[in-house]
């Protein structure tokens, strides 16, 4: 565990703060957070995972992998955006201006689904998810560096707990809509009406994180901050480039493989979704605890275990299989976020860590990008997803050769007495 001189060496502060922490470990704040993050989960949720569905029923393998392009773009620039502009004007307000464009792709999505404009209100919804997911990793960051860095995994996942039990209920609900007649663009319009509501609940509930101190000095220093961000960001964002890639490249794809080759309806396909979520939400707390234990072998061992995931869906078929590929993935998935993150909001000064959160996103959401151009066209030249996720398979465990020795080379973490 970090001690209180260490970790105010680690983050740039001369005396840590000491933020009050209660149920589950996270403060009154965080929790309101987290209700917020939930509400705009389910915004997304109710239709996110027949998407790719939806699109494939009026467009070209090349046109799905294009939209998921140019939202991974729009996504990225939110990102990159929101971590620049959250050290300046603060987190609560970061998250309201990031609630309008999501509410307004929803609302086109809705009632106008035609292409190409279908890129265009799909990379709307996520430019303004992706400000909005940030600042959920900012807030918690802001208290890790106000109290000397205490469990950082575990606040940095618990806060993310609801958004987690919202996006299992978004496809359950999902589901039944669909059985009674409705159709997804019902479901894109109940997004935006949710999306609107978690606005207004940012600005009723939320309270600012980042102290006008801290919102001064990141002012005051350079507006660009990429040496200021240290080599050991820079490791670990080199280290995770391979198994973003691998991510990217298949993930998307996930419902068009179910429904496809795995022969599973939509409606299971929905509910196996929500097991995924579901099960995520309730390990959460156990898996963050075991995380904190130590960042280095978490990651790794989350990165390990997705690989292994992505090889299960190259090869297997059928909806038992389905439901349980989803119930064990959520462990390594909670290790992998849990560790990542932590170690992100670590290695960087206070005044950066928005700053840091949003550059990482700029790089993985660049390699994404190719990443579901790659996939798209191994699908369209091959006609084989399962081709596909087989080759991720392969890239993620390919990762953990570039891991072993960059993670060594991060030493910030060394007194927390944790060993790859």
């Amino acid at each position: 565990m970090i001690d209180e001189a260490t970790s105010g060496s680690l983050n740039g502060l001369d005396a840590p703060r000491q933020s009050k922490r209660g149920f589950l470990g996270l403060s009154a704040n965080l929790w309101r957070l987290a209700a917020v993050m939930g509400i705009s989960q389910i915004s997304v949720a109710l239709w996110k995972w027949e998407f790719g569905i939806f699109l494939e029923g009026f467009l070209e393998p090349w046109q799905l992998g294009l939209v998921f392009s140019v939202a991974t773009l729009a996504g990225l620039i939110g990102s990159i955006s929101a971590g620049y502009i959250a050290d300046f004007i603060g987190r609560r307000k970061t998250i309201a201006l990031g609630l309008i464009p999501t509410t307004v792709g929803l609302l086109l999505l809705s009632y106008i689904p035609l292409w190409p404009l279908v890129a265009i209100q799909y990379g709307l919804v996520w430019f303004g998810m992706s400000a909005v997911r940030l600042m959920s990793r900012a807030m918690p960051a802001d208290e890790i560096a106000s109290d000397g860095g205490l469990n950082p995994a575990r606040r940095m996942m618990m806060v993310m707990m609801p958004l987690w039990f919202f996006d299992a209920l978004g496809p359950f609900f999902g589901t039944f809509a669909f059985s009674a007649g409705y159709q997804s663009s019902d479901l894109h319009f109940v997004g935006a009406i949710l999306s609107l509501f978690a606005f207004v609940s940012a600005m009723i509930l939320v309270k600012e994180s980042l102290g006008a101190e801290v919102i001064q000095k990141a002012r005051m220093g350079p507006k660009i901050a990429i040496r200021g961000l240290g080599n050991e960001f820079w490791l670990l964002a080199l280290g995770m480039v391979v198994f973003f890639f691998a991510w990217s490249s298949s993930v998307p794809y996930l419902g068009n493989l179910s429904v496809g080759p795995w022969a599973v309806d939509r409606v299971t396909y929905g509910l196996t979704w929500s097991l995924f979520s579901f099960v995520t939400a309730l390990i959460m707390y156990p898996a963050s605890s075991l995380t904190d234990k130590n960042l280095k072998r978490a990651l790794m061992a989350g990165v390990v275990g997705n690989a292994l995931i992505f090889v299960w869906f190259g090869l297997g078929a059928g909806v038992v299989q389905m439901y349980l590929i989803n119930l064990l993935w959520a462990v390594p998935f909670v290790l992998w976020i849990g560790a990542e993150r932590s170690i992100i909001v670590l290695v960087v000064s206070e005044e950066t860590k928005g700053r840091a959160l949003g550059t990482y996103d700029l790089l993985m959401g660049i390699v994404s990008m190719a990443a579901q151009a790659f996939g798209a066209i191994v699908w369209e030249q091959t006609g084989s997803l399962r081709l596909v996720w087989n080759i991720s398979g392969v890239l993620a465990l390919f990762c953990v050769v570039l891991l072993v020795p960059i993670l060594r080379n991060i030493t910030s973490l060394d007194t927390r007495k944790e060993v790859v």
